[in-house]
């Protein structure tokens, strides 16, 4: 298998509270401000810190945690179609059908791993 899998792209976790967990984040741990987005219904913010990084992830309409309080692990790719491939042939429960396109060349897929974590596909 060639190298699919990069590296950690980021570490979804989710806030109750988006301004209260963007200034701990930067405040208490020292995390930098990346990027601030509302790509859909729910508002995304990353930070970074020692080349981590963190996408908070807003909690709407009661929909507290029913991934965890850590939303997902998103892996970077290098070919998110080889590597979706590469899922299925080992029979990984993928809950998506297709990557979504982000804009800008950007991809990503959501699985799930064996105890029914969430993870994502993220090619740049």
């Amino acid at each position: 298998m060639e190298n699919l899998f990069m590296g950690v792209e980021h570490i979804g976790i989710k806030t109750l509270e988006m301004e209260k967990a963007i200034r701990f984040y930067i405040e208490v741990l020292g995390f930098k401000f990346i990027n601030r987005i509302k790509p859909g219904e729910v508002e995304l913010v990353f930070l970074e810190l020692g080349g981590t990084v963190v996408e908070l992830v807003e909690v709407i309409d009661g929909r507290k945690f029913e991934d965890g309080v850590i939303n997902h692990l998103a892996l970077r790719v290098s070919d998110i179609h080889k590597a979706i491939e590469h899922l299925k042939i080992l029979h990984v429960n993928l809950t998506s059908s297709e990557p979504m396109s982000l804009g800008e060349g950007r991809y990503n897929f959501f699985f799930r791993g064996p105890s029914g974590e969430k993870l994502e596909l993220y090619q740049v």
